[in-house]
């Protein structure tokens, strides 16, 4: 494991050696991403790897179960920052094996106030969307993009391209979720 000021070694030779400048985004003049990800912060997915994608064609969202929160605040933004010129499909992708299969939201909220007995009360108004089996995956996928679907300020065309995905960890694949099941 690497101490934090190892890292920022590392940093400083990437930037003497390696790094390009980036254009503002005022000279950009090629396309922007056209691909917006929900994926987990499993460091044993690796979208940009299984997909064999650049960082640059894809805004990947990496949050715990790959869950879409309620708001879906990064994508509204983005949308609208690039004026529905960039992102053509919303690909949310879950997992097998996650940390979230292996929780449920009461343990969690147990654990939590047992450590933060003071704040009880914002506890209990957390939404983890833990999977709580493996079993429930398909339909974990489909929460999420019914959540897409419902947003208000997404554009019709997002809604229509939003597809689901269960990628295994053992064998590599991607398998499709439908919305309707």
């Amino acid at each position: 494991m690497s101490s934090w000021n190892e890292l920022l070694e590392r940093n400083e030779k990437y930037a003497e050696t390696e790094h390009k400048p980036q254009p503002y985004l005022s000279e950009l003049t090629g396309p922007l991403p056209q691909y917006f990800i929900y994926s987990c912060i499993d460091p044993r997915v690796s979208v940009e790897q299984f997909l064999g994608i650049e960082t640059a064609n894809a805004i990947i969202v990496r949050t715990a179960g790959g869950r879409v929160k309620d708001n879906l605040n990064d994508l509204v933004f983005f949308d609208t920052f690039s004026q529905g010129q960039t992102v053509k499909d919303v690909i949310v992708i879950h997992h097998t094996d996650c940390g979230y299969t292996h929780n449920n939201d009461e343990a969690l909220k147990t654990t939590l106030k047992a450590q933060h007995p003071a704040h009880s009360h914002d506890i209990d108004q957390l939404n983890f969307g833990t999977y709580e089996s493996g079993e429930r995956l398909p339909e974990t996928v489909r929460e999420d993009l019914r959540r897409i679907q419902a947003h208000p300020l997404l554009r019709q065309g997002l809604k229509n391209n939003s597809k689901g995905y269960l990628y295994d960890i053992k064998t590599g694949k991607l398998a499709p979720v439908s919305l309707d099941a």
